[in-house]
C-alpha cells in the first residue's frame, strides 16, 4: 500500500465535499456571529488545542488584517485550563473543538474561569462544549478514517471564517470562502501530482515549516503533520523567523518546507535555509486563493509531504503510535475521537 491508498489521503480527497457541506448547511453561523458581535463584546478570545488552536490563530490573524470588528486574540486552551490567562470585562470566548470534548476547554468552561455565554465551533452536536455553548457553529466532517484531522481542520477554518464574515461584512473573504470547495479540489489534485516529484526526499531528523502573514497558521499545521504523521520533530514559524532563528540548527540532513502565499520573505527564507544545507521543498496551494485561507489550501500538500515521508520511514499514517497516549491525556472521555 502506498500513501495514496491510506485512509489519510482518502480523507484529504473529500476535503472539497466536507467544506462544501459545512458552508451549505450554515448551521448556527448567524447565531454565533450575533453572540460574538453583541454590543457588550470588546474582545473575542479564540481558543483550542493543536489544529483547533491553529484555526483560532488563523481567525485572529485575519481579524488583525482588517479595519473593523472586535479584537481577536488566540490563546491555547491549556492556558485557560491552567488559570494563566486573565479574562477582561467585555471578553467573549470562542471555543474551537471538533470533538467538543477536549479536556482543557471543558475544564475552563465548567470551572467558570471563562465568561459565559460563550460561542463554539465544533463538529459534534451533543458534545460537552456544544451543549453548554450560548451559540455554536456546527461544521460537517464526512469521514475521519485516519486519526489525523484533515476535514475537521479545513471545515473548522471555513466555519470560523464564515462567522467572521457575518460579523464584519467582508465581501472579498465571503467570495473566497464560497469558492473554497473548488479551490480545494484543485489543491488536492495539484498536491497529488506534486508529491510524485518528491523522490529524493528522505525522512529527516528534524524539519522547519514557514509561511508569511496568515500562512503562519498553515506553517504550524505543516509542522504538526510532520510530527504526528511522519514522526519528524518539526517547528512551524513565520517566514521572517524562517530566515532567521529557525535556520540556526539546519544542516544537510534537515528539511525546510515552504508554504508560500506570495510574500518576498518566503523566498528569502528558502534561500537562507538552502544555504544552511537543508533540503527545501515548496508546498503548493497557498497561492491558489486569498492568503487568509492558506491554512486550508496548503493542507493537501502538507499532508502529502508528511504521508510520503511516513511511507519511507515505514510508519502507519492512519494510526500513529502515539494515539493512545494522546487520548488518555487530552480527553475526559478517551473513547471520543476528533482533533480536539
Amino acid at each position: 500500500m502506498t500513501w495514496r491508498d491510506t485512509g489519510l489521503w482518502a480523507d484529504v480527497r473529500e476535503l472539497p465535499g466536507s467544506v462544501a457541506a459545512t458552508l451549505d448547511a450554515a448551521d448556527g453561523l448567524d447565531e454565533t456571529a450575533a453572540l460574538l458581535s453583541g454590543p457588550d463584546v470588546r474582545r473575542i478570545v479564540a481558543s483550542g488545542n493543536g489544529a483547533a488552536y491553529y484555526v483560532a490563530l488563523a481567525v485572529s490573524l485575519v481579524a488583525g488584517m482588517g479595519a473593523t470588528g472586535p479584537e481577536v486574540v488566540a490563546v491555547p486552551s491549556g492556558l485557560l485550563a491552567g488559570g494563566w490567562f486573565r479574562f477582561r470585562p467585555g471578553d467573549r470566548l470562542l471555543a474551537v473543538s471538533s470533538s467538543g470534548e477536549f479536556r482543557d476547554l471543558v475544564e475552563a468552561v465548567e470551572a467558570g474561569s471563562a465568561p459565559r455565554p460563550y460561542a463554539a465551533v465544533t463538529a459534534t452536536a451533543g458534545s460537552t462544549i456544544e451543549r453548554s455553548a450560548g451559540a455554536r457553529a456546527l461544521q460537517r466532517v464526512l469521514h475521519q478514517r485516519a486519526v489525523t484531522h484533515t476535514q475537521a481542520l479545513a471545515g473548522g477554518l471555513a466555519c470560523a471564517l464564515a462567522v467572521w464574515v457575518r460579523i464584519v461584512g467582508d465581501t472579498g473573504l465571503a467570495d473566497a470562502l464560497a469558492a473554497l470547495p473548488d479551490t480545494l479540489a484543485g489543491a488536492v489534485h495539484e498536491a497529488e501530482e506534486w508529491a510524485a516529484g518528491l523522490g529524493d526526499v528522505r525522512p529527516p531528523p528534524a524539519a522547519v515549516a514557514f509561511s508569511a502573514g496568515p500562512g503562519w497558521a498553515a506553517a504550524l499545521e505543516a509542522a504538526l503533520l510532520l510530527k504526528e504523521v511522519a514522526g519528524v520533530p518539526a517547528e512551524g514559524v513565520d517566514a521572517r523567523e524562517g530566515a532567521t532563528s529557525a535556520m540556526y540548527a539546519l544542516g544537510e540532513a534537515h528539511l525546510a518546507a515552504s508554504l508560500p502565499v506570495g510574500d518576498p520573505a518566503e523566498a528569502e527564507a528558502e534561500r537562507v535555509c538552502a544555504e544552511a544545507g537543508a533540503r527545501v521543498v515548496r508546498c503548493p496551494g497557498g497561492e491558489r486563493a486569498d492568503a487568509r485561507l492558506a491554512l486550508a489550501t496548503t493542507l493537501p500538500a502538507a499532508t502529502a509531504l508528511s504521508a510520503v515521508i511516513a511511507e519511507r520511514a515505514g510508519l502507519d499514517a492512519d494510526r500513529p503510535a502515539w494515539i493512545d497516549a494522546y487520548y488518555r491525556t487530552a480527553r475526559r472521555d478517551p473513547a471520543s475521537a476528533g482533533d480536539g
